[in-house]
């Protein structure tokens, strides 16, 4: 009897591991400009990898953020988030502050920038069920203005998977592969699309890669180790279960944020733009800066 043939172990594209590797390599970064493109309207083109201490590859640098992309004032800012939680929202709209803040010039002008966070999450979990992605823009409730400058956009991908490639829905497609479970879903997915089993091939490949797959395992022990911080009551000073943990968490957050922000000169009234702190407040964290 012939020795069957031993699996290859599935690397999922919702790992941050996996989807830095495959967005930070040219041959396999259209997978994803296409489905930002379709979803939001945002074309790449022209945009390069930015800031080489968080997308340097190295595992315990870039779990700040995933992938921080540039175009001359413009930012991007892409997030997997596979565990997605309100926790993971705040904790990535406060990157989005930090990176909208630290464009600013120094002194009482500032350059005119745009910056966006594209957040991908695995999850029904949103305010309108019926849709699968959803914009947002940023108001200033004290002079009920809108910032057109800061974007946030989210695509739930767990709305997609029923969706087979059919000749005309290749975003859709590319999207629905995220969330396979297998390499043989993915393949069933695509549905013959030559684009995208070159992805699924390029997966496989990875399987051969000992480095890659040292990181992918490293990620998997820092994720159980985080869930099991969670499940014993610590999460870094948010807890998912109750508001007013997380209402604390993101205020502690938005403050450290003000205050280096005012430690480099940026004037109170665009350091209240982009942490929705009052200037009041803001004057009294500027006499301890």
């Amino acid at each position: 009897m012939e020795k069957e043939e031993k699996k290859k172990e599935f690397f999922t594209l919702l790992s941050d591991t996996t989807f830095k590797r495959m967005f930070k390599d040219e041959d396999s970064r259209f997978f994803f400009e296409k489905i930002i493109k379709y979803y939001f309207k945002l074309d790449l083109e022209g945009y390069q990898l930015y800031d080489n201490e968080i997308n340097s590859g190295n595992v315990a640098r870039d779990y700040r953020l995933d992938v921080l992309l540039k175009k001359d004032r413009d930012f991007i800012i892409v997030e997997m988030n596979k565990d997605v939680s309100e926790r993971v929202l705040i904790k990535n709209r406060m990157y989005l502050f930090l990176i909208a803040g630290g464009g600013l010039e120094k002194g009482e002008d500032f350059v005119k920038m745009k910056t966006a966070l594209i957040n991908f999450n695995n999850s029904l979990y949103k305010i309108n069920p019926d849709a699968i992605n959803i914009d947002y823009t940023l108001r200033n409730e004290k002079y009920n203005d809108v910032i057109d400058d800061i974007k946030i956009h989210n695509i739930y991908l767990e709305s997609l998977k029923n969706v087979r490639y059919n000749g005309s829905n290749e975003e859709e497609t590319f999207a629905a592969m995220m969330i396979a479970s297998s390499y043989e879903e993915m393949r069933e997915i695509a549905n013959g699309n030559e684009e995208a089993l070159y992805i699924v091939d390029k997966l496989e490949r990875l399987a051969e890669d000992d480095k890659f797959r040292t990181d992918y395992n490293v990620e998997l022990v820092r994720r159980k180790e985080i869930n099991s911080a969670r499940l014993d009551g610590y999460d870094d000073g948010y807890d998912d279960g109750k508001a007013e943990g997380l209402e604390a968490g993101a205020k502690a957050k938005e403050i450290e944020i003000a205050k280096n922000l005012l430690k480099d000169g940026i004037p109170i009234e665009v350091v209240s733009k982009n942490t929705g702190l009052s200037i009041e407040e803001l004057e009294e964290l500027k006499k301890e800066a």
